[in-house]
């Protein structure tokens, strides 16, 4: 009777190896650490469960078990994987302690046939005995190399394990080798233990890991990477931007997410636009509707280096010029900071502040001159770093000071205290290409002298500065030397279109048309509230004033205004800080024409944006809150009046200016 139970659990065993039983809601696999890698094997037929239904991750395995699973890891199939001629399989095994009716007996002949196992000298297998590492090393780089998976030695490192010497010599290449690959590597004190056994969860991982070497999984779109030496290396796949972002921020191992080699997603850095690209007010990547969203619509070229908040799939978070947007991912490149070449920053020289943006294509820096006055707090020899030109922040992150250019937030209704004949002074002093070809033409004398009567001019028939306009033309017909400005009397550009930009460009008969042109085409849609291009009636940047639609050049404003401070600093400091500026705090704010009034019909206009520049003439105090008297933004009318600050809050502050 014994004899006939023992036989029955014998058979049962056998029956276990040789099919799977199916895994129950909560088996000894459940929660297991390496549970998922033990399912995945299960699934290729590699691991079986045992009668009770237990699969024993943490027992260890036998080299007849483990024949098994290679076989069925690796899927090896006899002589066409051993590279054997056709005649020669082995159908049974030839080691005489594997009986031909051994439930291993085939698997053990297929590893044969594979060239992965061999018996002892005395023609034995030991189906019973218990793999070693070593062993296991020496089978995995076998079955690697049954499957066409040839790795030379030679080019490898060699092995660093502790116990290295205590590695076997006929297994120690196999160890280099699975080492290379990642397959089989140390414990956490750098030892290998070549002689211990292993148990079943860590052929699991390890059998996993040659399948992936000989089955490549097909790749996934996205993939969180590390950053090392200045280049991304992938550490992991996803089949989707959240689940790489989630791992990315919280695995130390990965720094940023990848897509079709593209960092979509990274912990910090910067954005720099790699097309001509839209800025959106949010992350629906629409414009708003109303008079602000039709206004507010800012672009910027190839090239343009913003603040990166975050990302998500499609888009990036950023700031330009310290306004908060939204841009489509597949106009922007992420750059973290480990791999930047270089950073737009700002400096001192001689009491001026030097703009040096730098070219994240190309890796060169620029130069935008001395634009303006050095805020009080950097100090020479300092690198600044700034989004819009007035905060600037140092190498480590920390705020220095809030300081905005006078002349970048002017309202240009304002008007110069500049004669025609100190304009005209200016610009013969100050010609740059005496002497000098340029366009074709050896310069003798300036091409703009003697129109410092026509800036004059329309100054007060348009009421736009003509300092302003004088600077803008010196910036857009490079002191009207230009071909379109010698030709067609063109100093604003207009109608020069890109590709084909002479022949596009319009034809005025004198520079006093084109100025006036310019104004009139400024007064229409930049510098009249209700334009469709109106964004405050100041050079601005990208966030506030005329370049946010005028031109993607996100600095075009910083250098018209660069234009206006040096000219002013050269004919005697009559402009700079004449006027008290302040700025709007509030979206929708009524301007009106008396201090004090709450009536709807006093309201002469409404300024939907916030931080609108305005020049303060005086103020009042009317019911307890303050009103400021300033100049009208609405060029129909002089002056008009607004709530200040009170028990409502503070609708317009002071623009703190750097001195």
């Amino acid at each position: 009777m014994k004899k006939m139970l023992c036989a029955a659990i014998i058979a049962s065993l056998i029956f276990s190896l040789i099919f799977p039983q199916n895994s129950n809601a909560a088996d000894d696999l459940t929660g297991h650490k390496y549970e998922e890698a033990m399912r995945e094997m299960i699934a290729l037929g590699a691991i079986t469960g045992y009668p009770d239904g237990s699969y024993g991750p943490d027992r260890e395995v036998s080299r007849a078990q483990f024949a098994k699973m290679i076989v069925k890891a690796f899927e090896l199939g006899g002589s066409g994987e051993a590279g054997l001629p056709a005649g020669d399989s082995t159908e049974e095994s030839t080691f005489r302690d594997v009986s031909a009716d051994a439930w291993y007996a085939k698997p053990i002949a297929a590893a044969v046939d594979a060239g992965i196992v061999r018996g002892y000298p005395d023609n034995t297998f030991r189906p019973n005995a218990l793999i070693t590492r070593e062993q296991m090393a020496s089978m995995i780089s076998r079955g690697l190399e049954a499957k066409g998976i040839v790795v030379n030695i030679a080019e490898i490192a060699p092995l660093t394990y502790v116990d290295t010497a205590s590695i076997a010599k006929y297994h120690a290449e196999d160890a280099r080798i699975l080492g290379h690959l990642k397959i089989m590597e140390g414990n956490l004190v750098g030892e290998f233990q070549p002689k211990a056994d292993s148990k079943r969860w860590m052929v699991a991982l390890v059998l996993l890991r040659g399948r992936e070497v000989i089955y490549p999984p097909a790749p996934l779109p996205y993939q969180a990477s590390a950053i090392t030496n200045g280049q991304t290396e992938a550490v992991k796949q996803f089949g989707t931007f959240e689940e790489a972002k989630q791992f990315a921020k919280a695995d130390a191992s990965a720094e940023v997410v990848e897509h079709s080699s593209q960092i979509v997603w990274m912990e910090n850095g910067v954005a720099v636009s790699s097309a001509f690209s839209y800025v959106y007010p949010s992350a629906s990547l629409q414009w708003s509707s109303g008079q602000l969203g039709g206004q507010y619509r800012p672009y910027i070229p190839t090239g343009t280096e913003m603040k990166y908040i975050d990302a998500e799939a499609g888009y990036a978070r950023v700031e330009l010029a310290g306004k908060p947007g939204y841009v489509k991912s597949n106009t922007i490149m992420l750059i973290p900071y480990e791999m930047m070449k270089g950073r737009s920053y700002y400096e001192v020289a001689n009491g001026g502040l030097i703009h040096r943006p730098f070219n994240h294509l190309s890796e060169k820096y620029s130069s935008t001159g001395v634009i303006g006055t050095a805020p009080a707090g950097l100090v020479p020899g300092t690198k600044y770093y700034s989004q819009d030109g007035a905060v600037f922040f140092n190498a480590s992150g920390a705020k220095v000071v809030e300081a905005h250019q006078y002349f970048n937030k002017l309202p240009l209704s304002s008007a110069t205290n500049y004669t025609a004949e100190e304009l005209d002074k200016y610009l013969t002093d100050k010609f740059p290409y005496y002497g000098k070809a340029i366009y074709g033409k050896t310069w003798t004398e300036s091409p703009l002298a003697g129109s410092g009567q026509f800036f004059k001019d329309i100054e007060a028939q348009y009421k736009v500065n003509a300092l302003y306009l004088l600077s803008h033309a010196i910036h857009e017909s490079n002191w009207g030397t230009s071909k379109i400005a010698q030709d067609k009397n063109n100093l604003f550009g207009y109608g020069a279109v890109d590709g084909d930009a002479y022949n596009g460009a319009y034809t005025y008969a004198t520079f006093k048309e084109s100025i006036e042109d310019a104004a009139k085409k400024i007064n229409a849609n930049y510098h009249k509230v209700t334009g469709s291009f109106y964004n405050g009636s100041i050079l601005g940047n990208k966030a506030i004033g005329m370049n946010v639609r005028y031109a993607s050049d996100p600095y075009w404003g910083e250098k018209i205004a660069g234009h206006m401070y040096r000219t002013d600093l050269y004919l005697g400091k009559k402009d700079i800080y004449k006027h008290q500026l302040g700025y709007t705090n509030v979206e929708g704010l009524n301007f009106r024409t008396i201090a004090g009034a709450t009536a709807p019909d006093t309201v002469m206009y409404k300024l939907f944006h916030t931080n609108v520049p305005v020049i303060i003439k005086g103020q009042a105090t009317v019911n307890g809150a303050t009103w400021f008297h300033v100049q009208s933004e609405d060029k129909a009318f002089d002056d008009a009046h607004v709530y200040g600050n009170g028990a409502y809050g503070e609708f317009v502050k002071a623009l703190p200016l750097a001195k």
